[in-house]
């Protein structure tokens, strides 16, 4: 309770420097002659994709298609070994 009182009294002398008007920048009204840009239409469905099911392809070919530096067409990788190629 004692030590309540002094930050209290420091809160309220603190309160007591603000300005008691905003500053002009804040409360100044809108500037009619600024120029705005008129709002346009925007579909709500632009840029969407259409996630159809596809079937199950063989996890093997789409590594090959993602892997950095592989050319599935020389056949260079590991899996031709365990294939039996």
């Amino acid at each position: 309770m004692i030590k309540l009182i002094p930050l209290a009294a420091l809160g309220l002398g603190l309160g007591a420097c603000m300005p008691n008007t905003p500053p002009a920048y804040l409360a100044a009204p809108a500037d009619p002659s600024v120029g705005v840009r008129s709002p346009g239409y925007a579909a709500v469905t632009a840029g969407v994709r259409s996630y159809d099911v596809v079937d199950p392809l063989d996890w093997r070919e789409l590594n090959r298609r993602v892997a950095p530096g592989v050319n599935p067409e020389r056949g260079d990788s590991n899996d031709a070994a365990r294939r039996g190629r």
